[in-house]
């Protein structure tokens, strides 16, 4: 069945040594094998690719992306499968240790629909899937049951969602669709507008009942940042409904919450445990969940939200489908939004609504516009989906909204030309060739430096200047960032702090000479729930104005807007974060981003520099964006659309699909 030129166990190893395949990879493939006596090499092959694929955030392995003579990518292959895709398929259904989905006997592989999963994927995926087309088809608890109900909606949606002047308003779109469904999905890019139509949503709903909602984001950082935005969002709605009494303002605010919490936190956390409280048989109590940068919400913990969800119970999810997908396995807001995938009569991708006949009648009635035009005979969960298309942030020929749209298409014309038109608030620097034979340093990364010092002297010299909180420091902190493609190297995480604090240093504005100096930003890398920081939450260290001897204090903002304190000593992992990885920024905005692409990226590398993490490092700017790159690396990242292998977008949109019961 395969071709080897050394034993499998041997192929192993050199695989390994080549970093084709990792240990992780290795071992797991020689332990199954081993704990169900499947010693065939097919076999062994075959489960070291699967560990591959969930390393690289795969869920499954499809069994079409095999390359059949060279499955591992060796440069010159020494392994080849002597079987069609077909055959292959039915030969792997052979072993004991992998089964289907109608099995009686649960298996610890499972083949479905050309995919090769680990039994718990499967499980993961195979109920997300029908939690969410459950949600999907059912109507909102509150939804509207007669034309009275459906007259004092469409009156509320009108008084919250005045005429514009464009041809659909998907902010009116989205609110009357979160109305009918117990899921609904609205999904934008950067400024437009996906806060303010949940807090109108809220008020909505708020206005007619008391609820028990919950806000909820994947990380401390982004549960901040929609707190901070529900506040002000809720202001400049109050503002606009002036010409309401202010005591039925001030009643429907007051039920609106603000505090945002972690996902983890909303589960409970149990101490040494991958557990949670809330599960299936203790669900949470609320009404509504919403969770915000759902783009970074993983497979499995979409699956525990899920499962604890109450059977009465809506959930919104906000997020943008092309921003980086999660750090760990699967790409869930993607995947739910697949099947509004179209191409354009350009080439380029965009976007349609599907709704049924049903669902798009409904919301022409509530909000006036002729969604029959967006009717399907097959729309699945397109009934809870809507896009927000219309940028507030980035009006007109904006140079930071025109270059992520152009990254965004792939489009490297249009990329080229936005850097060529010179738009004030697009800079780029181009790297220089260091020579090593007269140790000539990089200009670009030298310009870049100078460009750290000038940005971030602005809070460093607030430090001393009476009168200025630990709140504004940090706010004048957060004006500026520098983002990294990876963690290691000089043009890493890591290279970039170094050199950022040298060249503050050399300016006297830090002392870094002692671990924790005055001015020192951290970023929090692992949990600490008795302390309250978690995993990229970022503070600085700086005097405690509540202390007479004006001690070093690392100081951080929370969720609900309050200052936390904490004793250096005490933090849990962290790490200086002058810089940071594009990954770590998701949930965040910053008036000025810089981008630092590597001269010379490895193979390893390449993988990394993606079209998401492109269009997520210049989404993060609300003003300005920097890139130090070269032309070549920045259009070949452009140019690479990252793909997770999944079923879950069949599953949700394909109505031939088999949902397996008995095994999830």
């Amino acid at each position: 069945m395969i071709t080897s030129t050394h034993p499998i166990e041997t192929l192993l190893k050199e695989w390994q040594s080549d970093r084709l395949l990792t240990s992780l990879d290795r071992h797991f493939a020689l332990q199954i094998a081993q704990l169900h006596q499947e010693h065939s090499p097919l076999f062994v092959l075959i489960c070291a690719l699967l560990s591959q694929n969930l390393s690289s955030q795969h869920t499954c392995l499809p069994l079409s992306q095999i390359n059949l003579d060279n499955p591992v990518k060796e440069k010159n292959s020494q392994c080849q499968i002597n079987l069609s895709l077909t055959d292959l398929g039915s030969e792997l259904l052979r072993f004991d240790a992998i089964g289907t989905s109608d099995d009686d006997e649960l298996k610890p592989l499972i083949l479905d629909q050309g995919n090769l999963y680990l039994q718990r994927y499967y499980h993961f995926e195979c109920e997300v899937a029908q939690h969410l087309t459950r949600l999907s088809h059912a109507p909102a608890q509150n939804s509207l049951k007669d034309n009275a109900q459906l007259t004092h909606a469409k009156t509320l949606l009108e008084s919250l969602f005045p005429a514009s002047e464009q041809q659909y308003d998907w902010q009116k779109i989205s609110t009357a669709t979160a109305l009918t469904k117990k899921l609904a999905v609205i999904t934008g890019g950067p400024g437009t507008g996906k806060t303010t139509t949940v807090t109108k949503l809220l008020y909505l709903l708020t206005s007619q009942t008391e609820l028990t909602i919950r806000l909820v984001a994947p990380t401390g950082k982004a549960a901040a940042r929609l707190s901070e935005s529900i506040k002000a969002s809720k202001q400049r709605l109050a503002n606009e409904l002036q010409y309401l009494p202010a005591e039925d303002i001030a009643l429907s605010m007051g039920r609106i919450p603000e505090d945002a919490a972690t996902l983890h936190r909303l589960l409970g956390v149990i101490p040494n445990s991958h557990q949670f409280r809330h599960h299936k048989d203790n669900p949470l109590r609320l009404d509504l969940l919403i969770i915000d940068e759902a783009s970074m919400v993983d497979l499995p913990m979409m699956h525990k939200l899920l499962s604890a969800l109450p059977a009465n119970a809506s959930i919104i999810l906000l997020g943008d489908q092309d921003q980086l997908a999660s750090v760990e396995a699967g790409a869930v807001l993607a995947d739910i939004c697949s099947g509004l995938k179209v191409s354009l009569d350009n080439g380029e991708n965009g976007w349609q609504m599907r709704y049924s006949a049903a669902q798009a009648q409904l919301l022409t009635e509530l909000t006036g516009y002729p969604l029959t035009n967006f009717v399907s005979d097959n729309p699945q969960v397109g009934d809870s989906l809507c896009m927000l298309m219309h940028s507030h942030r980035f009006q007109g020929d904006a140079g930071i909204g025109q270059l992520a749209t152009a990254v965004n298409q792939a489009n490297l014309p249009g990329i080229a030309r936005v850097w060529q038109t010179g738009y004030q608030e697009l800079l780029w620097i181009e790297h220089s060739m260091q020579s090593s034979a007269n140790n000539t340093p990089n200009q670009g990364l030298e310009a870049l430096l100078e460009q750290s010092v000038t940005q971030y002297s602005a809070y460093l010299n607030t430090i001393s200047t009476v009168g200025v909180s630990a709140a504004d420091i940090i706010e004048q902190f957060n004006q500026y960032r520098i983002l990294c493609a990876m963690r290691a190297g000089e043009y890493g995480v890591d290279g970039i702090n170094q050199g950022v604090t040298r060249s503050l240093a050399d300016k006297n504005l830090i002392n870094p000479e002692q671990e924790f100096y005055a001015g020192r930003p951290v970023i929090i890398q692992s949990n600490d729930y008795n302390l309250g920081l978690f995993n990229g939450d970022i503070g600085l260290i700086l005097p405690d104005d509540a202390s007479e001897s004006k001690r070093l204090m690392a100081h951080f903002i929370q969720a609900d807007g309050g200052l936390l304190k904490v004793l250096p000593a005490r933090l849990p992992s962290h790490e200086t974060c002058y810089a940071m990885t594009v990954h770590k920024s998701q949930g965040s905005e910053f008036s000025h981003v810089s981008l630092v692409l590597p001269i010379k990226p490895s193979l390893a590398q390449q993988q990394l520099l993606s079209k998401e993490l492109i269009y997520t490092a210049i989404t993060r700017a609300k003003h300005h964006f920097t890139c130090l790159g070269s032309q070549r690396v920045f259009e070949q990242a452009s140019s690479r659309l990252t793909q997770r292998a999944s079923g879950l977008a069949q599953r949700l949109w394909n109505k031939h699909d088999k949902l397996d019961n008995e095994h999830s």
